[in-house]
């Protein structure tokens, strides 16, 4: 399955491809002939939704005609999976274990981080903390030209798998294990990371979604990872904003771009005494478009002073 955000993130449109076109879309046959496969290149528009909150919205599925609800769902479960935004793409398969594909804050962030190119268009050395897909680093890579160097990181080892698969770079370093341990010591012109953000009494920061210590560390420390005028370019939700933005950070902070998107962790809303602790942060039930709980995303620059 394809899925193309529109650059103003106003269109979300869905194709099959490759062997989904036999085992789906009802093209299995040629001239008489059996047809079991399909290159990836070749894809059929199945659906559009406007003014998209997730790129799998289970809810705007489910209320689709049945046929229509029933292939897009079983496309959902099919791998490989194609994110494209920007004119850039990434493909996310069974392979990538325990690795998440790019969600709608990947996408805000890449839309982000553009206004940045646009603006300043000289970053040399750059780095990701945790990469997951590897999408926006290699959205950096191709927007902004002008990078030397790029270190890509996670602590996932299938995280750094799925961004060397689909990211074939001259300029790309990968590096798998502590990337703050990695980068002590260590300036770079734009730093990147799209790092959990949803704060849990006594988390463990080993997972996609959850604490807020490396954001904490980012907001108010990063500028000791960066050269003078150099950038960070975070993604803060506002369930953690009284806690990671309590004290006014050192560097000047910018908001790139803002969504309210629903909470959809399963680990989170499957555990009560989690949503609790969140109550306390400002997360209340709003029952709308099919999902309880919604949070604000904000996409922020952070600028280290010459």
């Amino acid at each position: 399955m394809i899925i193309k955000i529109s650059k103003n993130l106003k269109s979300q449109k869905y194709w099959a491809n490759g062997v989904e076109l036999a085992s789906v879309m009802g093209k299995d046959r040629k001239n008489g002939k059996r047809v079991l496969d399909y290159p990836l290149d070749a894809k059929v528009f199945v659906h559009e939704f406007k003014k998209p909150v997730l790129l799998t919205d289970n809810f705007r599925i489910g209320r689709l005609k049945p046929a229509l609800r029933d292939t897009l769902f079983s496309l959902c479960e099919h791998r490989p999976r194609i994110v494209e935004y920007g004119g850039v793409s990434v493909f996310w398969d069974h392979s990538h274990f325990n690795v998440w594909c790019p969600s709608i804050d990947t996408v805000l962030f890449a839309k982000g981080m553009e206004k940045i190119f646009k603006k300043k268009n000289t970053f040399k050395r750059v780095a990701e903390i945790g990469c997951g897909s590897g999408f926006l680093s290699k959205y950096a890579l191709k927007k902004c030209p002008g990078i030397k160097s790029i270190l890509i990181n996670d602590i996932n080892p299938f995280a750094v798998k799925c961004a060397m698969d689909n990211i074939k770079d001259k300029r790309a370093l990968f590096y798998t294990g502590d990337g703050m341990e990695k980068i002590k010591g260590e300036k770079f012109d734009l730093l990147i990371c799209n790092p959990p953000y949803i704060p849990r009494s006594s988390s463990i920061d080993d997972n996609p979604y959850e604490g807020v210590d490396l954001l904490n560390h980012l907001i108010h420390r990063g500028e000791q990872y960066l050269n003078p005028g150099g950038v960070i370019i975070l993604n803060v939700s506002s369930l953690c904003k009284d806690i990671v933005l309590k004290k006014k950070p050192a560097m000047k902070m910018e908001v790139l771009g803002k969504m309210k998107v629903p909470l959809k962790v399963n680990n989170v809303l499957n555990n009560k005494a989690w949503l609790n602790y969140l109550t306390k942060h400002g997360l209340k039930k709003n029952s709308k478009n099919g999902y309880e709980y919604w949070q604000e995303l904000f996409i922020v620059k952070l600028e280290n002073p010459r």
